[in-house]
């Protein structure tokens, strides 16, 4: 197979992971009857960063997994640093809200 074809494949499947991740926890959440309000003002800012950056994430992914160019070089270029991007703001996002959530209550 080759590596452009490879890449977009991982692209899309990284995207479809992440959007699945994110359903389930925003879907566990509303059932929960929590609501980010609940927070400081601090820490709740801190959550939606969070969120947002996962948010960022998976549309980075997203828009990695979009086939399309016609230069190989070039779309082997984009599809790897947004597949990078997507992954790291997807990977620090559960930091953020987790360290808001542990922040809010020692705090």
């Amino acid at each position: 197979m080759r590596l452009r074809e490879r890449l977009e494949r991982s692209a899309t499947v990284l995207f479809a992971s992440t959007a699945t991740v994110m359903a389930i926890v925003c879907g566990a959440i509303i059932v929960s009857g929590w609501f980010a309000g609940v927070l400081e003002d601090r820490a709740e800012r801190v959550f939606w960063a969070g969120s947002i950056l996962a948010l960022l994430g998976v549309l980075t992914l997203g828009v990695a997994a979009i086939p399309g160019g016609e230069s190989d070089e070039r779309a082997i270029r984009r599809v790897r640093l947004l597949t990078r991007f997507g992954l790291g703001a997807f990977l620090l996002a559960p930091c953020l809200c987790l360290g808001a959530l542990v922040a809010n209550f020692h705090g």
